[in-house]
Parts: C-alpha cells; structure tokens; sequence
C-alpha cells in the first residue's frame, strides 16, 4: 500500500520474483520481499545503474522516522486505531521533487491505473532506457526533456488536457529553479509557490508538501479525504478545504500525513 495506495504512480510489483521495481528519473530500484517476510522482516534491495545507493533509499523510505513514536501520537481514537490494526506498516514516502509534481499534475481528474498508465507511456517515450539483468526498463522522463517536448507528442500519451500543465510546469521549474529553492521554504510559502503553478491547486500542492518535501502535518484531502472527516470525525462537509486542512493539522498533532494515509485506505476499503 505505500508503493502502489497513490502516494507514488513509479512502482510495479512482480509477482513472480516476489519484488517490486521502482523507477526515478536517475535510477531504476528494486525491493525484493524474502519468502515469509511480513511488516518487520528485511527487505533485499539494490539500486541500478548504480548500485548499493543506501543513502538514496534511506532518504526515500524516511527509514531515519521515529516509526513507532508517529504511531503512538496519532492513536487518538478507535477510528486511527482501527485503520492502523487493519493496515499495519503504512509508510510515507520522500519523493523527488520534479517527479512528484509532474506525476501529480496527471492526476487531475483521473484515478490510480490511468495515471500509472500515462506515466509509463510517458517513460518509454521520453525515458532514458536502463538494462537489469538482460531486463529493459524506462527511467521518469527528466524535466528539460518534457519542457522541449512537442505538446503533439505528449497528446499522444493519453495525457488530454493535461499535456499543456505537464509541459509548462516543465518549464516553470527549469526557469524559476523551483526545485531548488522550495527546501528552504516554510510550509506556506511552499504552498504558495507550488499554486502559482498552472494545473496545481491545493489537493495537488498538499501531496507535493506531504509526499516530496517532508511536510508531516499536511494530508491532502481527495474525495476520501474529505469522506472519513466527515463520516469519522463528523465535519461539516460544506467546510471549506483550508478549514479542513487546519481541523486535521491540529487534531493529530503536526502528524496528519501519517494519519491520513491510514485512513485513507482504511476508509477506500471499507
């Protein structure tokens, strides 16, 4: 559910070697789960075309996060309680930042296997090819090479109306180097920054916060989101997103990111 629940759309997971293989825009990954493994058990890694990149994994499943200490402070109610017992070892995860917009501006209006879908369209058209073990795969294209792009050759990605928002927030960040000013940034200004964007409003911005740049405290708040905080925790559903944005933050405690993904599937399944 952390791989493939909808905080990242680069990960397929192979039934016949028991493993997953992730994609960035630098590297190819792959998580191989040992047979009877669960939750607590180790997980065998490598990362290619350079292997034994432990500080990138490291970063990327926050293995640094005092795990245990997050899940103590959220259980403020059977509600959380009962999403974590149904779906232990719920992570989040720490995404590039280019990739984690670019792949969020296709989810506007669209669901989990459709977004997957254009965004392997997309690797194979614009992606640099990597080779595992006789194996081909297809990187996340880079960002320069969606700028250059001709929005012909998008369209033919299945990508509709959001080839021109994928296409101009190429450019934007290759012109502002937003990639690499929006670490130094508060949450707000981030926010701020983010929504300046054509194509990014604050359902997008919230999972760039939360899935990219490490902001706990900030869940976004799809059409489950809204669900569980009005059918678990009673909210009027005609508050507005930032209320609720601010209802949430404040009732786990700068943890909402943690909390919320729990829910969220909690609730999806239901």
């Amino acid at each position: 559910m952390t791989l493939l629940g909808g905080q990242a759309f680069n990960w397929d997971f192979e039934p016949n070697e028991n493993c997953f293989w992730g994609f960035t825009q630098d590297k190819v990954i792959q998580l191989k789960i040992p047979v009877g493994a669960y939750g607590h058990m180790p997980l065998q890694w490598q990362t290619y075309p350079n292997n034994d990149d432990f500080d990138f994994l490291k970063s990327y499943l926050r293995l640094d996060t005092n795990y245990k200490n997050i899940l103590n402070k959220i259980q403020k109610d059977k509600h959380i309680k009962a999403a974590i017992k149904s779906y232990p070892y719920i992570r989040l995860l720490k995404q590039d930042f280019d990739q984690t917009l670019l792949s969020f501006l296709i989810s506007s209006n669209n669901n989990i296997k459709s977004i997957r879908r254009i965004i392997r369209s997309l690797c194979l058209k614009f992606g640099k090819q990597i080779n595992v073990n006789g194996d081909k795969f297809y990187l996340f294209p880079k960002t320069e090479i969606l700028a250059d792009a001709k929005l012909e050759s998008l369209l033919e990605c299945k990508l509709g109306f959001r080839a021109k928002f994928l296409k101009g927030a190429a450019n934007y960040i290759l012109d502002t180097e937003l990639n690499k000013k929006i670490y130094d940034m508060n949450e707000n200004n981030a926010r701020t920054s983010l929504i300046e964007i054509s194509g990014v409003g604050d359902k997008i911005a919230d999972c760039i916060l939360v899935f990219s740049l490490g902001f706990d405290n900030v869940t976004p708040l799809d059409i489950w989101g809204k669900r569980f905080l009005t059918r678990f925790y009673k909210l009027n559903p005609k508050m507005k997103y930032k209320d609720m944005r601010t209802w949430i933050d404040n009732y786990f405690e700068g943890y909402a990111g943690w909390a919320g993904q729990f829910l969220y599937e909690y609730i999806r399944n239901l």
